[in-house]
Order: structure tokens, then C-alpha cells, then sequence
């Protein structure tokens, strides 16, 4: 009997330090700390706005290149004008009128492009271009030039023009001619005089280019289509003196009327 209760006091002894040794008398075991989150970046001040370079003064203008004088005349009295400058300043131009109808305000002349262009929107107009700066006796004068409205026009080129009045060689675009002498004092019959005129298969009708030459030498007048003797005149009648060149584009019954002359040739006959 003592025995057995000394076996159960050896049994229950054992049992409380089993437990014992199973309880935590210091609290829970502390876990590991996490890690801190890796600092954040220190946030700097914002980059400073890229500074403008300070403006440099604006170059000064130049002054404007003065305008130039109108070119002088030629060295050479004997030239051929192809009308590139633009500039006809040396240049005078005139209207003739051959009816109430005519409007002086619906005709142009101009050189542009390389060209004297010539524009007439009104009836029985005559548009004169007279070359201001030189003087002739005997004279040949060429030019080419290029129909592009109605066929209805005249070209004529002019010598010997004066306060006294000038020779007119007048070609129609139709395929006519005449030779004028224009008396613009009535010393022998005042106005427009018919020395000569007729017709010419040379002429290229319609929108095309001719090339028409005169020559003014002594009392003798000749007409040139393209290349080709087409008129002789000798003059004993009006026998008109030195004097300038020219060129006339006129309208008769149609329009518009747009001539292009390529170039004014000037030579020694």
C-alpha cells in the first residue's frame, strides 16, 4: 500500500516538471524584427527652368539700296533691245485715236518677262512707243513679233519722227501693208499720207510671229517681211528729216488685241 501511493507521487512529481518545462514563463519569443523599407529617395528641389539667352539686338537694317538712274543711253546708237530691265523710261508712249469709239483707258504697254507687250481692249486705237534718246538720218529698225488675240491688228515701225512728222511702214496681221508719210505740220498735206501699200503671202496670219524690218535711207523706203523685200518707196514729196524710232501696235474693228515684241533692233542700214 505505501508502496503503491509512493509510486504515485514519484508518477505525479515527474508529470509536473514535464510541464513545467513546456511552459514559457517569459512571455512569447519576440520575432525578428522585419527590415525597414529602403529609404525613400530625399526629394531635391525641382531642376531650375532652363534660363533663355538673353536676346541679342536686332541687326540694324540696312538702308534700302538707293534707286539707281535710268540706264544711260547706249554707247553705241546701233543696238538691239530685248527689254529684260523692264525699264522704259527712255521710252514715250502716245494714243492715236481713229474714232469717237476709241478709249485711250482700255490700252497698255509694258516690258515684262523679256517682252514689250502691248494690249489694247478698245476699237480703233493706236498705241505709239517712240525711243526717246538718239536721233537718226538713215536708219534700218527690226523687230520680232508675236500676235496673240485677234488676227485684226496693224504693227507699224516708225522713222524719222519729229515735230515735222515721221514715216509709218504699217503691217496688218491680215496680210496687207502700207507705207505712210505722217505730216504733222501740213507743210504739204497735213496728216496721214499713202505713199504706198499692198499685200504680202509672206505675212503669217493668225496667232503667229513675224519679223518685220524697214530701212530709211536717203529719199529710199523699204518694207521687209521675214526676211523678204516686200516694198520700195522713193519719197519727193514730204522728204521728211532726221529724226527718232519707234514702234506702233494698232486695234481696227475686233478685240482684244495682244501683241508681244520680242525685241527692237536698231542698225546702221
Amino acid at each position: 500500500m505505501k508502496i503503491a501511493r509512493l509510486f504515485v507521487l514519484i508518477a505525479g512529481f515527474i508529470l509536473l516538471v514535464g510541464l513545467a518545462c513546456t511552459i514559457d514563463l517569459t512571455g512569447p519569443a519576440a520575432t525578428e524584427a522585419p527590415a525597414q523599407p529602403p529609404a525613400q529617395p530625399v526629394v531635391t528641389d525641382a531642376p531650375a527652368q532652363p534660363v533663355e539667352p538673353a536676346p541679342t539686338d536686332a541687326p540694324a537694317p540696312t538702308d534700302a539700296p538707293a534707286p539707281t538712274d535710268a540706264p544711260a543711253a547706249p554707247a553705241s546708237p546701233f543696238f538691239t533691245e530685248e527689254f529684260d530691265s523692264g525699264d522704259l523710261s527712255q521710252w514715250t508712249q502716245f494714243y492715236i485715236t481713229g474714232s469717237n469709239e476709241a478709249d485711250e483707258s482700255k490700252g497698255s504697254v509694258e516690258a515684262a518677262n523679256g517682252k514689250l507687250k502691248f494690249k489694247l481692249d478698245s476699237v480703233d486705237l493706236y498705241s505709239y512707243l517712240i525711243y526717246d534718246t538718239q536721233t537718226y538720218d538713215d536708219v534700218k529698225i527690226e523687230v520680232s513679233a508675236d500676235n496673240r488675240g485677234k488676227n485684226n491688228n496693224n504693227i507699224s515701225l516708225i522713222c524719222r519722227y519729229s515735230e515735222d512728222g515721221w514715216y509709218e511702214f504699217s503691217i496688218a496681221n491680215s496680210g496687207l501693208y502700207w507705207i505712210y508719210a505722217y505730216d504733222a505740220t501740213g507743210a504739204v498735206s497735213k496728216g496721214y499720207n499713202t505713199m504706198a501699200n499692198g499685200g504680202s503671202t509672206k505675212i503669217k496670219q493668225g496667232k503667229d510671229t513675224n519679223v518685220y524690218a524697214i530701212s530709211c535711207v536717203g529719199d529710199v523706203l523699204k518694207l521687209y517681211i521675214n526676211g523678204n523685200e516686200a516694198a520700195k518707196w522713193t519719197d519727193r514729196k514730204f522728204k521728211l528729216p532726221a529724226g527718232k524710232v519707234g514702234i506702233n501696235v494698232s486695234s481696227a474693228n475686233v478685240t482684244p488685241i495682244i501683241v508681244d515684241i520680242e525685241y527692237f533692233k536698231i542698225e546702221q542700214p
